[in-house]
């Protein structure tokens, strides 16, 4: 039998359970103002049989499918007022209406709608069971043999044993399964409709987030889509709603990910560091190292959070605070929480009362890590303040830096100079401030670079009478800095170091580092940069040379006699003293991790080399000793191997940060997005954005759907009638030149 939903329910009712859907009133609003009436199951005739009513023993109720008597027009056409048999009264017809709903006549001739409509029982036929043909096909009467009495009686016995018989008992429960199919498959239609719609939306809002595109080009580019003939429902439209989608999804990720880390129990270290946003706010941005699905473990942004003040015990309680509402519990946290990382202030590194301080007293395994790329920095300045000379070089840079930041006229004249002299021109920075040793190097290079650039432009502003008696003075003094040997040699030393320190700087930040590996790096620097005493790098003997001829890249050196050359002995030792110092690896966790470097080991080492150090770690960081000592001895067999039972160990080792680039990548993210125009953006909302930026896959493999189901648990879909309509903005200005356009 066809069953045909012919009624539109709205999409808000699917988020009750089904049962109270189709319990519910047979009026649904399906808008504010019109009221739809429900298609209501057509009432089956009574069928009696007998003189009088007939009781509840003489004829039993038979199971009835709950909608069994449905039927369409087309279905069957049968008059149940005119076509019942003539020996039954009104009366009887009646009072066996509500008895046996499933009888149905024909012609005068009575069978059953539920064997009718069904016509097979399908997969749940037994061996000598089959519905009757005579009652599918309406064929059941009386003969006109006997009294009136006697074939009421007959008719009530065919009717009873119908009832009764396994074969209509099975055609009851396939017409109930029928119908709860139909209803579902026209809610599945429904449903995949307004999902479609509504993922539509949830991607738009998505890509806005991806982009670090204003919550206001949400509107415009659902209006496109909808240009573009896309469905995209008649809700969900505004830039308040793109704020509570990314909202949404920014929250599930999260959810998600920390779900994942606390089920595997995988071991966690933490990064923070604090900086102030655009809108003079305090932030303190919280990232996560830790391995998903147990493969390598990667970092995860997991909250921006604002600081209501920035001392160690707020900062501290923000943290905390931050873990908790994420999904971390302390209980985890003693068990799992391996490592902090953090910049060298005091508030965070401080001895007494420092955040690391403070989080140590309540996880007293927990690793404290000082961020590699701040002890460089830290190394390199002190390296600066020993020697006298580097000050006079840095200061400088500095005045280049001003005379072509501050000026447009200069930058202009410089770009002329250099094409004058057909060389090539970077861009001059500062050197040796607070940004990491790979800016200086940058600085340092172009002043190399546009050298020639350099000095045509202040010979030129030297003869310039346009400009004031002391500005050409200025230039002069500039002038004969860039052609002195001195300043050559200062510059091709700083070249060299600062290349290998740069060097050394950007392998420290990257993601895939480990503490191993930062080890070796330090080391070799430090030897390369012992063995400039001895042999001069490519710059410094190239301006060495260009100090015995007098001339460079055709430019006629002369000396200052003034000038305070830098002492490359002396600011050699001094960093490296300086680097040994601030970089050091004596650390008994550190010493205990080397046990897993290959390249330490002796050249033939026992089945038991490293056997204390495994031990103290699976200890301190809550691992299988067992486990983690067969590991290590299978690593001892095949050195090449990668033993299963030392993964644990080696994602643990493997989740220590080295440094806390990320948490600058971090900081350097929330300025594009809170840029001047958007600086009113709430902490919490650029929070959402990074989320999304950072840990969101690309819109291409975004899968909506997973977060759309979730929403529609307590918010509308964008198909929903029962909200207010968004309606298409027509432009306030008409011009007449558009439409010939």
């Amino acid at each position: 039998m066809k069953r045909a939903i012919q009624t539109k329910i709205s999409f808000d009712n699917f988020k009750r359970p089904r049962e109270s859907i189709l319990a519910s009133s047979s009026t649904v609003n399906v808008s504010d103002r019109t009221p739809v009436q429900l298609p209501s199951t057509p009432a089956l005739p009574p069928a009696p049989v007998g003189e009088e009513a007939v009781s509840e023993g003489d004829a039993a109720s038979p199971p009835t499918a709950k909608d069994a008597g449905t039927t369409s027009d087309e279905d069957v056409n049968y008059d149940i007022n005119n076509d019942w048999p003539d020996l039954w009264t009104a009366k009887q017809k009646e009072d066996f209406k509500c008895k046996n709903p499933w009888l149905g006549s024909k012609n005068k001739k009575m069978g059953c709608l539920v064997c009718s409509s069904v016509n097979s029982i399908g997969i749940n036929k037994e061996q000598g069971v089959s519905l009757s043909r005579e009652w599918m096909n309406f064929e059941i009467q009386v003969s006109g043999q006997g009294s009136r009495t006697t074939s009421l009686s007959v008719l009530r016995n065919k009717v009873r044993k119908h009832a009764l018989s396994k074969a209509h008992t099975q055609a009851v429960n396939v017409a109930e399964q029928q119908d709860k199919a139909a209803i579902e498959n026209a809610m599945e239609v429904m449903t995949e409709s307004y999902m479609k719609e509504t993922e539509a939306v949830f991607r738009t809002a998505y890509h806005i987030a991806k982009k670090n595109r204003p919550f206001s080009d949400h509107e415009s580019l659902i209006e496109l889509q909808e240009l573009n003939g896309l469905k995209m429902g008649t809700i969900l439209h505004s830039r308040y709603s793109a704020t509570q989608i990314i909202q949404h999804v920014a929250s599930e990720m999260q959810s998600k990910i920390v779900s994942n880390i606390i089920a595997s129990s995988s071991k966690l270290a933490v990064l923070i560091d604090e900086a102030s946003s655009l809108s003079h706010k305090a932030v303190m941005t919280v990232s996560i190292k830790a391995s998903i699905q147990e493969e390598s473990p990667e970092f995860i942004f997991i909250e921006l959070v604002e600081l209501e003040n920035q001392r160690a015990d707020g900062i501290e309680q923000a943290l905390l605070t931050c873990l908790t509402n994420a999904g971390f519990t302390e209980e985890w946290l003693h068990e799992n929480w391996v490592t902090f990382v953090s910049d060298g202030a005091s508030v965070m590194l401080g001895k007494k009362s420092g955040v690391a301080t403070r989080l140590t007293s309540r996880f007293p395994k927990l690793f404290v890590w000082h961020c590699m790329n701040h002890r460089l920095e830290l190394a390199v300045s002190d390296a600066v303040d020993e020697v006298n000379s580097v000050n006079h070089f840095k200061t400088f840079i500095q005045k280049l830096y001003s005379v072509y930041s501050m000026s447009n006229k200069n930058e202009r004249e410089l770009k002329n100079a250099a094409a004058e002299v057909g060389s090539q021109l970077l861009r001059i920075g500062r050197i040796l401030d607070v940004r990491w040793v790979a800016s200086s190097f940058r600085t340092v290079r172009a002043v190399w670079t546009s050298l020639g650039a350099l000095v045509q432009h202040f010979k030129n502003a030297c003869c310039d009478e346009t400009r004031s008696t002391k500005d050409r003075q200025m230039y002069r003094g500039l002038l004969d800095r860039v052609q002195s040997p001195e300043f050559i040699c200062d510059l091709g030393l700083m070249y060299d170091t600062l290349h290998e320190l740069s060097l050394l700087s950007q392998e420290l930040q990257s993601r895939s580092i480990t503490l191993l590996r930062a080890e070796h790096l330090l080391k070799r620097s430090i030897r390369v940069i012992q063995s400039f005493k001895e042999s001069p790098g490519e710059k410094y003997s190239e301006a060495l040379e260009a100090k015995k001829t007098g001339e460079y890249r055709s430019t006629t050196l002369k000396t200052m006699a003034k000038l305070r050359s830098i002492n490359p002995g002396q600011f050699l030792q001094s960093l490296v003293n300086n680097l040994e110092k601030r970089l050091s690896f004596e650390d008994e966790t550190i010493k205990d991790l080397s046990i897993l470097d290959q390249s330490k080991w002796p050249s033939k080492p026992s089945i038991r080399h490293g056997e204390e150090q495994i031990k103290r770690l699976c200890k301190r960081f809550n691992l299988c000793t067992d486990q983690a000592l067969n590991g290590m001895r299978d690593l001892l067999e095949q050195p090449t191997s990668e033993p299963k039972d030392l993964k644990p160990l080696m994602n643990c080792m493997k989740t220590f940060p080295v440094s806390t680039a990320e948490c600058e990548r971090n900081f350097s993210l929330m300025n594009n997005i809170s840029s001047d125009k958007r600086a009113v953006l709430l902490i919490s909302n650029i929070s959402n954005l990074m989320m999304i930026n950072i840990n969101g896959p690309p819109t291409s493999k975004f899968d909506p759907r997973k977060y759309t189901r979730t929403w529609l648990k307590s918010h509308r879909a964008a198909s929903s009638v029962r909200s207010r309509q968004c309606s298409v903005k027509t432009p306030a200005e008409s011009r007449s030149v558009w439409n010939i356009l």
